[in-house]
């Protein structure tokens, strides 16, 4: 792949940019300078703004070059490929399945692709495990269901 650290699969060049994958070489080189614009160390004051920018300097350079991006979007189709054989998740029909099994009762809420209670609803997962929930509502993948997690337990 030519990068110089080895990418986390969970934070592709894509999210490092906040770009979509089928984004064209005009939305990447725009994205790019208004992100290098503000966190460059030289506007962002914060120790963590050099990292930041070179994660923004690495993902422009990987993905403005059609080659590389090219051998980078297999490098991550493989990635995702790798999923169907983890040891965590079973294939069952066209389905995966999280090592909670199967969900369990009626389905209410948003539908969770990832982890042990992979294609669980919010609310299978509630009856089953609210604990969890609490988990997952405190957990960066769980940001996108906060307000849902809140409401089912009662924290508003």
């Amino acid at each position: 792949m030519g990068c110089s650290v080895k990418p986390d699969p969970r934070l592709t060049h894509y999210k490092v940019l906040m770009l979509a994958e089928i984004a064209d070489q005009e939305i990447i080189s725009t994205v790019y300078r208004k992100l290098a614009q503000r966190y460059h160390p030289d506007i962002d004051q914060s120790p963590e703004a050099a990292r930041r920018m070179a994660a923004i300097n690495e993902a422009y350079e990987t993905l403005r070059d059609p080659d590389r991006r090219r051998r980078y979007d297999e490098w991550l189709a493989s990635r995702r490929d790798r999923r169907a054989t983890d040891k965590l998740i079973r294939q069952q029909g066209d389905v995966l399945t999280g090592a909670a099994g199967p969900a369990q009762g009626p389905p209410s809420g948003s539908v969770v692709d990832f982890g042990r209670y992979s294609g669980w609803t919010l609310g299978q997962i509630k009856r089953r495990d609210p604990e969890f929930l609490g988990w997952l509502m405190r957990a960066p993948a769980g940001r996108v269901y906060r307000a849902e997690i809140e409401a089912l337990l009662g924290h508003r």
